[in-house]
């Protein structure tokens, strides 16, 4: 749909229109939020930064075309680290989506760079991925985004069988489900 909404954007003759509405979508997808609830090495979140990244640099790149700036440039870049939001009980791979996050980052700044031959300042970092430590099914989501806030879940969590479960695992299901019927039955994803 985004695509489908630049296309479109693009496509508008007059170049005045063309870029309020090109400025007006990057704000758009600069304010979606996204959680993965089951990040694990935040490969969800890196790609759909990426996406989004790209799509936005393709609009800078429409509104500004060839030209050239000159002597400090002001970031046109509005998509951030600050919309990706993501859950994992496993503390190496937190660290591991944060830094996948941050590569990602710098990847697409120097894209960015390209398309409007400027330099634009980015280290020391300054942007936070927002992927915490903590059991989904043992924690309120909204203290990591509010529900108000978000846009998209994503993800995908772990499929655990009912033998394969630990003992952790069944009562993580507990916790969520009580005493339901036929609990027993379920694999660890419906939770």
């Amino acid at each position: 749909d985004l695509r489908d909404e630049f296309n479109q954007i693009k496509a508008i003759k007059t170049e005045k229109i063309r870029n309020n509405k090109l400025e007006a979508f990057q704000n758009k997808i600069a304010s979606l939020k996204f959680l993965d609830p089951a990040a694990g090495s935040g490969n969800f979140l890196t790609e759909t930064y990426l996406s989004l990244r790209k799509l936005e640099n393709e609009a800078i790149k429409t509104r500004f075309g060839d030209q050239i700036f000159m002597g400090d440039v002001e970031n046109p870049i509005k998509v951030s680290l600050d919309q990706f939001y993501g859950i994992e009980i496993n503390d190496f791979a937190v660290t591991v989506a944060k830094t996948a996050l941050w590569i990602s980052e710098d990847q697409m700044m120097k894209e960015t760079e390209e398309i409007i031959h400027a330099n634009i300042d980015f280290l020391p970092l300054k942007s936070y991925a927002n992927i915490v430590e903590g059991n989904a099914l043992r924690m309120d989501w909204e203290e990591v985004v509010s529900k108000n806030d978000l846009n998209y879940i994503m993800g995908n969590p772990p499929f655990v069988g009912k033998k394969e479960q630990s003992k952790d695992q069944k009562d993580d299901l507990r916790e969520i489900f009580g005493k339901l019927k036929g609990l027993s039955k379920l694999d660890y994803v419906s939770g």
